[in-house]
């Protein structure tokens, strides 16, 4: 009788955990973080130049201009872009490149506000790690530098050189 219940035992142990064996698959889900959107809110304007070949017009980070220009031309305005739909603490790349454009070379220099640390007077190109603040406010750049005629420019007329705000997630 005690071979017959040994031999029960061992084979209901063997059913039992056959049957209280399982295994199923389910699935990890994560949303990609939505690009940012950049925005021009104030144009940048040097005012008006002198036309000859090798003038520079400098703008400082208020919007003063020096040189060869006007200074109390009424067009003068700081650029101003926003970068918006950021989330709090997260590390970007921003990079705002000048270009030459139609008888001008725009050389940029910029600032970047509302980030989790100052970011002053970066040069044409560079490329700056920011982290947004604490709350994702939106980031301002403040757009400034230097026009230079690289061709004679007709008296009246207007001329544009091209700047690149490049900003991505590190």
């Amino acid at each position: 009788m005690r071979k017959f219940k040994l031999v029960g035992a061992a084979a209901l142990m063997s059913l039992a955990s056959l049957s209280f064996a399982s295994s199923e698959t389910f699935t990890a889900t994560v949303n990609a973080i939505s690009d940012s959107s950049i925005a021009q809110t104030t144009a940048l304007h040097f005012g008006a130049m002198q036309p000859t070949t090798g003038s520079i017009c400098n703008m400082d980070s208020t919007g003063i201009i020096t040189g060869a220009c006007d200074a109390s031309n009424g067009n003068i305005a700081l650029g101003v872009v926003t970068v918006s739909g950021l989330i709090a603490n997260t590390p970007l790349n921003v990079t705002v490149s000048g270009s030459s454009g139609s008888n001008v070379t725009f050389e940029p220099i910029v600032d970047i506000q509302n980030a989790a640390a100052a970011h002053n007077a970066i040069n044409d190109g560079t490329l700056t790690s920011v982290t947004t603040n604490g709350t994702g406010d939106d980031l301002t750049i403040n757009v400034y530098g230097a026009m230079t005629v690289d061709t004679a420019l007709t008296p009246g007329q207007a001329y544009t050189a091209d700047y690149l705000v490049d900003v991505n997630f590190q």
